[in-house]
């Protein structure tokens, strides 16, 4: 599971699905990771390093980009996407990127 640690990276922080109750919290988060991880490796993880309450993980394993550029091939790695459901939602703020751009 040490492997999981520095490759376990969420998406973009936003709220998949809502809580039908509120808002103003998150019940399933996506999160990037490595090809090789599995499902009970993934919960036991955020289990024990976000001390998140997972109910299930999706999994979709993704094929990275491939491009041509000047007659060669230029290819993403591969990585594997994980939908974790949460049995108690998360609060959200309002303003999930807070950072704005200046001109």
């Amino acid at each position: 599971m040490s492997h999981l640690t520095s490759l376990l990276l969420p998406l973009v922080p936003i709220p998949i699905s809502t809580s039908p109750s509120s808002n103003n919290t998150v019940k399933v988060i996506a999160f990037k990771t490595i090809p090789s991880a599995t499902k009970l490796e993934i919960k036991n993880f955020l289990q024990s390093f976000y001390n998140l309450d997972v109910q299930k993980v999706r999994t979709l394993n993704m094929k990275g980009k491939k491009k041509h550029l000047g007659g060669s091939l230029i290819a993403k790695p591969d990585y594997k996407k994980a939908y974790v459901t949460l049995n108690k939602p998360l609060p959200v703020t309002s303003n999930l990127y807070p950072l704005t751009m200046q001109y």
